[in-house]
């Protein structure tokens, strides 16, 4: 008879430790759903649409854009302030329509598309046959408040001819643009009016240097 009321009692301990988890995970799940306050206001970037007035002509060329390189504090959907000259900070509640790398890349990938300046221009994986690829390496991409409330964004780029395997070109291009206050829909206007001058810089000057 003992080993029978240990055996139940072992039993009904089994029974309450998955009651026990099953309510953890209930409670986690309604956490998930619902538990995690307001969602942020997400934001995208524009292709600007003077881009079609990008100087630099035409190029016959097929052009991949591989995903931008950026160090780990850019490489998210947070939206980066910068407070002072070394420290770096987001706004709360406040986000990218994905994250920062592949949003510049596709926006990158339409301005060229919109420009008319490239024969096809497309993302890994989308069987082009490849003359040169953009890299691009996202140095910065904030508000700047110690600079004086200013949206910077800084692109890095270097053309590259895919068959030689050889630097065509390097450039940085740096767009400044003041925001009308630090809030952040203020700062995200001034932002993507910046991104979107070097957006159209980049189609001339690839342009121009096929």
């Amino acid at each position: 008879m003992g080993r029978v009321h240990d055996g139940r009692r072992a039993a009904a301990r089994m029974a309450t430790r998955g009651l026990a988890v099953a309510a953890a995970a209930g409670l986690s799940a309604c956490a998930a759903l619902g538990g995690g306050g307001a969602p942020p206001d997400i934001y995208d970037l524009t292709v600007p649409a003077s881009i079609e007035d990008a100087g630099g002509g035409r190029t016959t060329a097929q052009i991949l854009v591989p995903a931008p390189s950026a160090i780990d504090a850019l490489n998210t959907t947070r939206v980066v302030v910068r407070p002072s000259g070394a420290q770096i900070a987001y706004f709360p509640g406040t986000s990218w329509s994905d994250e920062l790398p592949s949003l510049v890349q596709a926006k990158l990938v339409r301005a060229f598309e919109d420009s008319g300046k490239a024969k096809a221009v497309g993302r890994p994986g989308e069987s082009l046959a490849i003359d040169y690829q953009v890299i691009v390496d996202i140095r910065a991409f904030e508000l700047d408040i110690a600079g004086g409330r200013t949206a910077h964004v800084a692109l890095g780029v270097k053309l590259l001819d895919d068959r030689s395997g050889q630097v065509r070109a390097t450039r940085v291009f740096d767009a400044r643009v003041p925001a009308r206050s630090d809030a952040p829909a203020d700062a995200i206007a001034a932002l993507d009016a910046a991104a979107g001058q070097a957006f159209t810089e980049i189609v001339a000057w690839t342009a121009g240097a096929i």
